[in-house]
């Protein structure tokens, strides 16, 4: 037996569709930003040398799968980006070069 809330939440899960390939896309490249975001501090903080070695391998993977989903999105035009202008790669090549030294 259900409470009035449950059949309205059965009812409201009723009502929704379900999510474009478009939305679940967005979706995943969400979920894999957040997670390379978690896992990176997990790299740089480990101090056993194995788990940290297994930590960097999963970043590497993260970001080769965030590739793929962000080059997908874009070929069906659902993550266009704008081409960036020699000058602005410079300063962005400048400032990060500087953070180095």
């Amino acid at each position: 037996m259900q409470n009035g809330f449950g059949m309205q939440q059965n009812a409201q899960n009723s009502n929704q569709q379900p999510l474009t390939d478009q939305e679940l896309a967005f979706d995943l490249l969400y979920h894999e930003k957040a997670l390379m975001a978690n896992i990176s501090s997990e790299v740089v903080e480990g101090s056993q040398p194995g788990l940290r070695d297994v930590m960097n391998d999963m970043f590497m993977q993260m970001g080769q799968d965030q590739l793929q989903i962000f080059q997908v999105m874009n070929s069906r035009g659902w993550y266009q980006l704008k081409p960036a202008q020699p000058q602005d790669i410079q300063t962005a090549k400048q400032k990060y070069q500087n953070m180095l030294h």
